[in-house]
């Protein structure tokens, strides 16, 4: 791998990737692969999240990888590197972001504090990357109420903030189907977690709000919406 100049960006650098540009929100569902040949890959700039498959429906180019970079995550730098990543967004504050008493007892405290991360990654980082500031995180956090955001959920409401043209997004159905990374089989881990992961609480958001904004969508989520609406 041809070595890069790593650099941590403000806020303001990683916006002007996304300003007036026509973005391709790229998820893990099922519903990626029913896009044309060519499509995700002809807007300017394409979004996938952690660990992405590429295909004819699903594209070839990632501009940028959106990830929380946990132990799930088993993407390399030399792959994401011969993948075409210019930028890294992560998902998750260099910080002990939440108070969880929860958490505390249950000996879990990798779900609240966040600089284990980035312990593990101190080697990884290949090209610019974004990490996002604790009130930033927390911004999304309260949006639902008190439930951690998915990659997916965060993914959307940066590039939101980042001004961008328009935004398609594919491969979302919000984990209803029960597929994740495209064809694996997913369930719900940590019931009992007050602060965990709520799908659904994000799909009625995206319900409520999307016209706020230019977004499209594939078919799969336009008809999760619906019956929703």
């Amino acid at each position: 791998m041809q070595k890069q100049r790593v650099r941590f960006l403000d806020r303001a650098e990683v916006a002007n990737f996304f300003d007036d540009k026509t973005v391709a929100i790229v998820g893990s569902g099922p519903g990626v692969l029913e896009n044309h040949e060519g499509f995700i890959d002809g807007h300017d700039v394409v979004l996938r999240v952690n660990n992405y498959k590429l295909s004819p429906a699903a594209g070839k180019r990632c501009d940028v990888f959106y990830s929380f970079f946990g132990k799930s995550i088993h993407k390399t730098s030399h792959e994401l590197f011969k993948d075409g990543v210019k930028l890294c967004i992560c998902k998750c504050p260099d910080a002990h972001a939440i108070e969880s008493e929860w958490h505390y007892q249950n000996d879990k405290m990798l779900g609240v504090d966040f600089r284990w991360i980035y312990r593990d990654r101190k080697m990884f980082w290949f090209c610019d990357t974004y990490v996002p500031t604790t009130e930033e995180f927390l911004a999304y956090f309260n949006l639902l109420d008190g439930h951690v955001p998915t990659t997916g959920f965060a993914a959307i409401q940066d590039v939101i903030s980042f001004n961008p043209k328009s935004m398609y997004l594919t491969g979302f159905d919000f984990f209803l189907s029960g597929i994740h990374n495209v064809n694996q089989k997913w369930k719900r881990v940590n019931h009992r977690d007050p602060i965990g992961h709520e799908p659904e609480r994000e799909l009625e958001w995206l319900t409520k709000n999307f016209r706020k904004y230019p977004i499209t969508m594939d078919k799969t989520l336009v008809k999760l919406m619906g019956r929703l609406t």
